[in-house]
């Protein structure tokens, strides 16, 4: 593990301070204001009770006599009454306030601002970077500490400011002293400082280091806590050569990060040493004064408590420096999130399409390849009138839902062009192109909300009984929603208390009802059936022909049932098209199409 010079961990440390505070202010700033405030206001208590406390003993010592009397001066009686009204300020400041009233609304608030900013960024996130290892490995770190690192980060900034604040009134105080003591003591915590900034990165959990091996522990620690991974380990018992393997990569990586903590551990106990004799010289070399009565008891003991307060606090502060220090090497993780640039971009005034009608769809000479991979697509052309039935079929690989990506301009091609009714992809307004389109990929998403509330975010916009109603008989779905305790309002999955689980089949006739619903003039479906039955299939593609029959249908899938009613059937081979038309004509061709075809007619024999 590289260890980063004093400069540098400053450097970095005050930009992601400058980043968090700046995002607290907005979050809040009567909040942040009153949280740093308490905190500044707190830091004074312990000099105001080591005033209070020197001009008791004066007080006392100058009305000390011998005879024995029942009046106490008013004076002594004032000094008194002020430090205890000192110890009431600094519990109701320092802990009423500070660390419970203004600690609490400031992380409450700061957790849900910096968790609706992360996934704020991860909705509008490009496709690219959900299918990127790289990206995909920093957004699951970012996810698993941006709750409480950063908040953390701010907590010890506020601590540590609290001790700047007490170390420059203890610095103050200790000037009348003699100014050579407040520097040397200053002087002597600088090497602590240094220990502390130099090797501060090994307070960093391994699991947030750079180590090649990291990748390999998040994805293990993924696999051993998903369930279908679990019940197929079980099976095929497996899990104790995973659990092995997952302990090999945290030992290797234990032992990677082992070795400047032996480094810390062997100069650790210097520092300490170098305080504590320091502090006694001085003290020691202050007793003359105090034994001659030059100075008093006292101001000598305002003097030990203000060398204990600054040698304290200035160590106070090296403390939460390291702390803010580990903090800050995740908070680095959510601001890289926060900071990953557009991939797709749009043009000035891009194109806005305003006649909601099925639109014409045209690959030109369209090569692709995903980034740093091979060539995906080599040179496809092809044309989707309005309103025509599309299929695409192929093998696994073959590159058909990277066209359906394209289509959905997820990437942008490496070479020629897509146009949308004559208008080249890139330059559409992306929001108004997805009004148009209504999909469903093979991974759907099963909502763990309301059947009701799964059918309506298809389009959130418009809530229409009749038509959730109609969509769920058209998918299909209606039949077991009915069944459901609660019907329509009934909540799915496992999720949450009193969830219905369903079958894949189920959750899958429930995405298609969402497209159903949303009627939209271009669908794309992607394999949207592979999960229900012949029979219920037959039944979907039937009202989907009458729903669509004016609408665009674009539809990748294995199933040749699915496909043989299309209007041209594409078929996709090592990023070509290299067979088109209707079902009949590429029986007629005798190509690719057809083999498959038979082959797989052959299995229902």
């Amino acid at each position: 593990m590289k260890v980063k010079s004093v400069p540098a961990v400053l450097k970095h440390l005050a930009s992601n301070l400058r980043k968090m505070l700046f995002l607290a202010w907005q979050m809040d700033n009567r909040v942040t204001i009153g949280y740093y405030l308490t905190a500044g206001v707190g830091a004074l208590a312990p000099l105001a009770t080591s005033l209070t406390l020197k001009y008791l003993i004066d007080n006392l010592l100058v009305h000390q006599t011998p005879s024995i009397t029942n009046s106490i001066p008013f004076i002594i009686v004032i000094v008194l009454a002020a430090r205890y009204l000192v110890v009431m300020g600094t519990d109701l400041v320092q802990w009423g306030l500070n660390g419970v009233y203004f600690d609490y609304l400031f992380r409450y608030k700061l957790q849900n601002e910096l968790n609706r900013r992360f996934y704020q960024k991860l909705a509008h996130l490009d496709i690219a970077y959900f299918e990127d290892p790289g990206t995909q490995n920093l957004i699951a770190k970012a996810k698993d500490t941006l709750t409480w690192r950063p908040p953390d980060f701010l907590r010890h900034f506020s601590y540590s400011l609290g001790s700047f604040i007490a170390y420059l009134s203890a610095f103050i105080v200790l000037m009348p002293f003699g100014w050579w003591i407040p520097v040397v003591i200053t002087l002597t915590t600088l090497p602590r400082l240094f220990l502390r900034a130099r090797y501060g990165t090994v307070q960093w959990s391994i699991y947030g280091s750079g180590a090649p091996q990291v990748r390999k522990l998040w994805y293990f620690m993924w696999l051993l806590s998903t369930d279908t991974a679990i019940r197929e380990m079980r099976i095929f018992q497996s899990q104790d050569t995973l659990l092995a393997r997952f302990k090999n990569i945290q030992d290797y990586i234990f032992n990677l990060n082992k070795k400047p903590l032996d480094n810390y551990l062997r100069i650790l106990t210097f520092p300490e040493i170098l305080e504590v004799v320091v502090l006694f010289v001085i003290a020691f070399s202050q007793l003359p004064a105090v034994l001659s009565g030059i100075l008093t008891i006292g101001s000598f003991t305002l003097l030990v408590n203000m060398i204990d307060q600054l040698n304290g606090n200035a160590v106070g502060f090296v403390i939460n420096f390291g702390e803010m220090y580990e903090h800050n090497l995740y908070v680095d993780h959510y601001f890289e999130v926060l900071g990953l640039p557009k991939i797709i971009k749009e043009v000035k005034n891009p194109v806005v399409f305003k006649k909601f009608s099925p639109p014409k769809i045209e690959f030109k000479n369209v090569y692709f390849c995903y980034p740093k991979g091979p060539m995906v697509l080599k040179d496809i052309s092809f044309v989707i009138n309005p309103g025509e039935k599309i299929a695409l079929i192929g093998s696994n690989g073959a590159g058909k839902s990277t066209i359906i990506k394209l289509i959905c301009r997820f990437y942008d091609v490496t070479k020629g062009e897509i146009l949308i009714n004559g208008k080249n992809i890139k330059r559409l307004k992306l929001s108004n192109w997805y009004k148009f389109m209504g999909t469903l990929f093979q991974d759907f998403v099963q909502y763990h909300f309301t059947a009701r509330e799964n059918i309506t975010l298809g389009d959130p916009t418009k809530k229409d009984e009749g038509l959730i109603k109609e969509a769920a008989i058209k998918s299909g779905a209606y039949e077991f929603i009915e069944k459901l305790p609660k019907g329509f309002d009934q909540v799915l999955g496992r999720e949450f208390e009193k969830g219905e689980e369903l079958s894949i089949g189920q959750w899958q006739k429930l995405a298609i009802a969402r497209a159903f619903y949303e009627e939209a003039p271009l669908l794309v479906l992607d394999e949207p059936t592979s999960a229900i039955d012949a029979e219920a299939e037959y039944e979907i593609f039937n009202n989907l022909q009458k729903t669509y029959k004016d609408k665009t249908l674009i539809l990748v899938s294995h199933r040749f049932s699915t496909v043989r009613n299309a209007n041209k059937i594409f078929v996709v081979e090592d990023g070509q098209v290299t067979e088109r038309g209707s079902h009949q004509e590429l029986l007629n061709l005798n190509g690719k199409y057809a083999r498959m075809f038979k082959l797989q007619a052959k299995g229902y024999r």
